[in-house]
């Protein structure tokens, strides 16, 4: 005979809270989810020690659990909203929102763990039922993925690094890479995070462009040299926007409807807002690559363009300067800038000159400079012509000289700062490629001081802008080779991908990614400097994976496309 509680559950279905933590319960059953609660335990502790606050705390209980019980959309909805840049007195906490957890007071940042707990969660799943082969994409992609962690803690260790130095130094963001591969894997055994990811990511963006609505008013832009609108946001979110957008375009699974619409102006918005040139030129890339080979749906994606592309060009050209902004952003980015502006619109520190060449000389800083820090986060580009450290840590510009003798009209500086910008970026690849000859089998090692003459001047170790001249400079030739087939193995899964009508728009919105990542990675090092771009190029990189392993087996469950 039943007992009343089973009577009801029968009648009624489980209880709510039975219901959302019955598969974070279930998982203590198997080792690695024995082991994720470990790691969640240390997770929670972390955090409320990292944030001594009311929130912190709030987060130490809420965060854990959400990754135990929705591991990819978990982890996604952290690296979605995270900034990885520091408010400073030009911005506040809107437009660098969760930043601690990224940027943290401990000797890892918060996303690590939270990271690990999802993919032991994520992983307890399906293992052992389930393995990935090594002769499957994600065999590959973890293997490279693994290599790169091996290489990295190697060299280090040749060059005299402890252990933990090695790994935490040099191989922890490969690390996140390989537990971003595990936790995307994870999404074919994870049916409720299939169909939560979709409108989980869609209301952060939003949530995002309304935190950025705000600031804009406020004042919390990135630099007023440049415009009113521009705000700092991490250069990976307009890059997880911009493949937001991209995976919405010709999906089976889109809708008339006020969600799909409001998603797909929001993401070209926060693109235009956080303007990041090469994500830029990354999303003109693969949108024209998405036309080529998805070319059958042409129709549905011109008309998604061209409702998207109408809403916000009325909003760039109601916002009184907007336009004008962009497209002066835009000519200095292509190095357009006027030699004869003022020498007042420059930052107080050492940049190489608008035309690209690298510089001969170099002026010591001036009183405004900021201290030296150590190698800047990739989080993006500078605001200002090529500079030491992110322009979180500049010092407000340096009020202007006496005017000049012969008073005219001078060109607005935005470009010319942009023009610079793009120089010292220039300047990096020819200066960092003549280091890699000078020590092609070997680098200069992971501790290296920073070479002379390159843009980021102040910065403790070698830095230079572009993925594989830092990689091949600090860990020597394997390790940009790995990087490439990586990238070449994802990214040939991408196109496929793109290509296949059955794709919906998580798996698309994964291949974007994955063909955005390539270029913003040759003006910047964001895989081996930062945390959110590792993590997110394994999370989409495993997503691809994972499908084409479905594809080989069972097919998709509907609810995959219901959003």
């Amino acid at each position: 005979m039943s007992s009343p509680r089973s009577g009801a559950e029968a009648e009624h279905g489980p209880h709510p809270v039975s219901r959302a933590l019955g598969p974070v319960v279930a998982t203590v059953r198997h080792p690695l989810g024995w082991a994720s609660w470990v790691v969640a335990a240390f997770s929670a502790a972390y955090i409320a020690w990292a944030l001594p606050a009311p929130a912190g705390i709030v987060l130490a209980v809420a965060l854990p659990l959400l990754v135990l019980r929705l591991p990819v959309a978990g982890i996604v909805l952290v690296a979605v909203l995270a900034q990885e840049i520091k408010p400073n007195e030009r911005f506040g906490e809107l437009t660098t929102f969760g930043h601690q957890l990224l940027i943290s007071s401990g000797k890892i940042p918060v996303v690590l763990p939270l990271a690990l707990t999802a993919a032991l969660a994520g992983a307890a799943r399906w293992w052992p039922a389930e393995r990935p082969r090594l002769r499957s994409l994600g065999g590959a992609l973890l293997g490279l993925a693994a290599a790169l962690v091996v290489v990295a803690t190697s060299v280090g260790l040749l060059h005299g690094q402890s252990i933990f130095s090695a790994v935490n130094q040099n191989a922890r963001p490969f690390v996140l890479l390989v537990l971003g591969l595990v936790i995307g894997m994870s999404l074919r055994w994870l049916p409720e995070d299939r169909k939560s990811l979709p409108p989980t990511v869609g209301a952060a963006l939003i949530g995002l462009l309304v935190a950025a609505a705000i600031a804009i008013p406020l004042g919390e832009i990135a630099d007023e040299r440049l415009s009113a609108y521009f705000v700092y946001y991490d250069s990976a979110l307009p890059a997880i926007a911009a493949a937001v957008f991209i995976g919405m375009l010709g999906s089976a699974g889109w809708r008339w409807d006020w969600r799909h619409l409001t998603v797909a102006v929001a993401a070209p918005l926060l693109i235009v807002i956080s303007f990041r040139r090469s994500v830029w030129l990354a999303v003109l890339v693969v949108v024209t690559v998405l036309l080529v080979v998805a070319w059958p749906r042409w129709r549905r994606m011109v008309q998604q363009l061209a409702f998207a592309g109408l809403v916000v060009a009325a909003v760039v050209f109601a916002a009184p300067g907007l336009a004008a902004d962009v497209g002066l952003r835009s000519a200095g980015s292509l190095g357009l800038g006027n030699d004869s502006a003022p020498t007042d619109a420059a930052p107080a520190t050492t940049a190489p000159p608008a035309t690209g060449a690298p510089p001969t000389t170099t002026a010591p800083p001036a009183t405004t400079a900021p201290p030296a820090t150590s190698a800047p986060p990739a989080t993006g580009e500078p605001a200002g012509p090529a500079s030491a450290a992110p322009p979180a840590e500049q010092a407000p510009p340096p009020e202007p000289p006496n005017p000049p003798a012969e008073p005219g009209p001078t060109p607005p500086v935005s470009a010319d700062h942009q023009a610079a910008s793009t120089g010292g970026h220039l300047s990096d690849l020819q200066l960092g490629w003549e280091h890699v000859r000078a020590n092609l089998w070997t680098g200069v090692g992971p501790l290296a001081p920073q070479i002379t003459g390159m843009a980021a001047d102040e910065a403790e170790r070698v830095y230079v802008h572009n993925q594989l001249l830092q990689d091949w400079l600090r860990y020597g030739p394997v390790a940009p080779l790995l990087v490439v087939l990586f990238f070449l193995v994802a990214g040939l899964a991408a196109l496929a991908r793109l290509r296949d009508p059955d794709s919906d728009v998580v798996v698309r919105a994964a291949a974007a990614f994955c063909l955005i990542a390539p270029p913003c990675l040759m003006t910047a090092p964001f895989l081996s400097e930062t945390s959110r771009w590792p993590l997110v190029t394994g999370v989409a990189a495993g997503i691809l994976a994972q499908w084409a392993s479905s594809q080989r087996g069972v097919r998709q469950s509907p609810v995959w496309s219901s959003w």
